[in-house]
């Protein structure tokens, strides 16, 4: 049963954030960032109508690496992407249609104008990202549905064999009709930049906002036991940080504890960063940290990650750790490509596309059946840099629907919990996601007991969010005229 919907009306709202430490990632210092929201009106074909929304950071030097842009180019870009993702999907959208439907006609349109303008596919995949988010969240509304509903009674309308030949509706079903989990276990990002412990000398300067800032304060306020930590691309400093984490996280945490490397493209071949993962494997005061590794995140550029000569390095890779990609999953066949070359995994993120997770989702559910245990595939929560309230409790969402236990957590630790929202928001947050959140509508932040977050609350009708932001406190944003001058 799906339901059939059309696309009424589309307006853009933003707030301009900035983190209270900052944040590199690969390449990229992150200091400021643009938020921007989605409000769409859609309407049933008997009538009903409902507002969905979806927002997102408006991130450079991730979606989108080229050296000879600049941040200001890649912001651009992706307001490019929204403009050319607005006009495919209210033409997709005109008449009432599944989901679906909107989708496969909107998304490859996307891709193919985005490739005309010379953007890349991530890049033109996010502006469909955003659209794909609000319009799921519509359905729910107009059903008072959760996701976890509107998947199980199909309300989208999808079909995975239009995609992949090898699915059927069963292998769509296996996963979505699992229990959504009911709480996540945090795994914290330590950027490069980051401060370790009060030796360093970044975490010694006063914030003055009462929050943790070393990776040693956030073990002890926290409790954290699951950690994604940032390497650069240089075997040898990138192993005397990990030697310094490790003795911090052996020192801290008596019971077992889970970390994942994150090479965010920056390694130029698998025999570097084979090169410091045996190292580590080598070092006997490490024995602990190296036996707590579960994969390593996209290491190589994705240019030439997904090249056939690389199959033979990534099986030698695979027999000691399992490798995934995400900056290289840039189209609905990458996660197929990857898995051939003997990649493990592939990460989820909202920005790259919901409907491409939920069918990454479902191959996996159909492989697994298939495959030893030890050499399973799986999907990996990355979150990029979501913030609250819409970006991260959409993700939230899509990750305990998933059924992924654990997830990166970056966004919401730069910045100053919900300080960039309203009062109204925060108000609202704290009351209605109270499983989520803390504080008032003065102050709020993440709640987080034993590395843990709470998020039943997210079950609310729609995509994981009890009521509507204010958009009377943001700024109304024209697409049209904001492209070459943020």
């Amino acid at each position: 049963m799906s339901l059939r919907i059309k696309v009424r009306g589309v307006s853009f709202y933003l707030r301009r954030i900035e983190t209270r430490l900052p944040f590199r990632f690969g390449v990229y210092t992150l200091r400021k960032v643009p938020l921007l929201h989605l409000a769409l009106e859609a309407e049933s074909a008997d009538g009903r109508r409902a507002r969905g929304v979806a927002a997102d950071n408006l991130m450079p030097k991730w979606f989108d690496k080229d050296p000879t842009k600049t941040p200001v180019d890649n912001v651009n870009d992706l307001l490019l992407s929204l403009r050319i993702a607005r006009d495919a999907f209210f033409e997709s959208g005109r008449t009432h249609a599944p989901m679906w439907a909107i989708w496969r006609e909107a998304y490859p349109y996307c891709l193919r104008e985005g490739k005309e303008r010379g953007i890349n596919s991530l890049v033109a995949s996010f502006g469909s990202s955003l659209f794909e988010r609000a319009l799921v969240d519509a359905v729910g509304r107009i059903f008072n549905l959760n996701l976890a509903g509107v998947l199980r009674e199909n309300l989208l309308g999808i079909q995975p064999a239009d995609i992949h030949p090898e699915l059927d509706y069963g292998d769509f079903l296996i996963w979505c009709r699992q229990e959504p989990l009911r709480a996540l276990s945090i795994r914290h990002t330590v950027g490069l930049l980051d401060p370790l412990d009060s030796s360093d000398p970044a975490g010694q300067e006063e914030l003055r906002d009462n929050l943790p800032t070393t990776l040693e304060e956030y073990i002890l306020r926290y409790g954290l036991r699951f950690f994604k930590l940032k390497i650069g691309g240089s075997p040898g400093e990138d192993f005397e940080r990990l030697r310094r984490i490790a003795s911090i996280l052996d020192r801290l945490i008596p019971q077992p504890y889970l970390v994942t490397l994150d090479g965010n493209e920056q390694y130029r071949s698998f025999d570097e960063i084979l090169a410091l993962i045996r190292r580590i494997g080598e070092n006997p005061v490490l024995n602990r940290f190296y036996r707590s590794i579960a994969f390593v995140e996209q290491p190589l550029d994705r240019h030439f990650s997904l090249e056939s000569r690389l199959k033979a390095k990534l099986e030698e890779f695979s027999e000691i750790l399992p490798i995934i990609i995400d900056e290289s999953d840039d189209g609905l066949d990458a996660f197929k490509t990857a898995v051939t070359l003997g990649y493990r995994g592939v990460s989820a993120k909202n920005c790259k596309g919901i409907m491409k997770s939920f069918l990454n989702r479902s191959l996996i559910a159909k492989w697994n059946r298939e495959r030893r245990a030890g050499d399973r595939l799986f999907m990996s929560a990355e979150d990029l840099t979501n913030v609250p309230i819409v970006p991260l409790q959409q993700d939230l969402t899509t990750v305990r629907v998933l059924g992924i236990p654990h997830l990166e957590r970056n966004g919401f630790h730069y910045v100053r919990g919900l300080a960039h929202c309203s009062e109204r928001e925060r108000d609202l947050a704290t009351r209605r996601h109270g499983d989520l959140y803390e504080g008032d509508s003065r102050e709020a932040f993440m709640r987080i007991e034993k590395g843990e977050i709470r998020v039943d609350s997210l079950s609310a009708p729609g995509y994981g969010i009890a009521f509507d932001p204010d958009f009377e406190s943001m700024d109304p944003w024209d697409i049209e005229s904001a492209i070459k001058s943020v």
